[in-house]
């Protein structure tokens, strides 16, 4: 991992030397030994700030749409799943092409910080990180720890379709193979199994949790409607005839204002502070959109039109 950081470091300063960008977003050593944070860092001096390993959780892509008016050009630092993200901005007109320089690094999966975090001494320091196949080494002041990655990685990165960017203009470190850890769908086939009222009990506990702080609506990268109807003062997205709660009506209504959008990146679940299992919703949609249409995940590939933005002769009818 040290020599794909150094490489990273590398290629941020001479972007910035040469001032082919004035600023580049990147991940930084959190207040954590598990976690990293946001950094954006604008001079070449900065760039030391920069890290890389298997706590680089965060998609940095939504960030891009608040640089999207801005004078210059603006590089970010790419997962595989943080690359779809970048293409549906792309291909949803939210960024320009020509102001981001998109820096992709092939990533091995990214560990639950809060798993790791129970197993590390809290005052440890983290010293340098190593991927050994199946699991990572994680070195530290207080000794060395290794993670099994089919029991510490993320779910997201247990079935990940794209370990390497799809979208990149500078790729740093060697192109990694596909390895799915479980079936990328069985949660949801085991709720599929489930009869209809046990289902809207499933969903009505979860979405009873929810505290209504819009993380997952401020984290998501398709998100990036200017007003959003939920933050009107006055709503009429809730109607008196539903017997649905407004959680409810609030999470059904996101999830389908991202249908055949959503990237599967995961940050959904990853913010939710209430851990409600969001990004088993998006995937009952992606899987639905797979069966009906052979629709593959959305911003596998520039310019993918959206299964539900666009009409094949071909598609079925069964509504009709």
């Amino acid at each position: 991992m040290m020599d794909v950081m150094q490489q990273l470091r590398e290629q941020a300063k001479k972007l910035l030397e040469e001032k082919k960008v004035d600023l580049v977003i990147g991940f930084g050593q959190g207040t954590e030994l598990a976690r990293t944070t946001p950094v954006f860092i604008d001079s070449p001096e900065g760039v030391s700030a920069l890290t890389w390993g298997p706590f680089c959780a965060n998609n940095l892509a939504k960030y891009l749409v608040d640089y999207k008016n801005a004078e210059g050009n603006v590089a970010i630092v790419v997962k595989g799943c943080d690359s779809r993200s970048v293409i549906r901005l792309l291909d949803d007109n939210q960024i320009s092409r020509d102001k981001v320089v998109i820096i992709g690094v092939p990533c091995a999966g990214q560990l639950e910080w809060q798993k790791v975090a129970a197993e590390i001494k809290p005052d440890a320091v983290l010293k340098e990180t190593a991927d050994n196949g199946d699991s990572f080494l994680v070195k530290t002041s207080a000794g060395d720890y290794t993670f099994n990655k089919k029991d510490y990685m993320l779910h997201r990165c247990l079935v990940c379709e794209n370990p390497n960017p799809v979208i990149s203009d500078i790729t740093i470190g060697k192109e990694l193979p596909v390895k799915n850890y479980e079936e990328r769908f069985a949660e949801v086939q085991e709720l599929e199994k489930l009869g209809t009222d046990d289902k809207s009990a499933y969903w009505d506990k979860q979405f009873s949790r929810c505290l209504r702080c819009y993380a997952c609506r401020n984290v998501c990268s398709v998100c990036t409607c200017q007003i959003c109807v939920f933050d009107q003062m006055k709503p009429m997205w809730v109607s008196k005839r539903t017997n649905l709660s407004e959680n409810t009506v609030f999470h059904i209504t996101r999830a389908f204002h991202v249908a055949g959008r959503c990237v599967d990146c995961g940050e959904c679940d990853r913010v939710c502070p209430m851990d409600i299992p969001l990004r088993k919703l998006n995937q009952k949609i992606h899987k639905d959109l797979g069966d009906l249409f052979d629709s593959p995940t959305p911003g596998s590939k520039p310019g993918l039109l959206s299964a539900l933005g666009e009409f094949c002769p071909g598609d079925p009818e069964e509504f009709m």
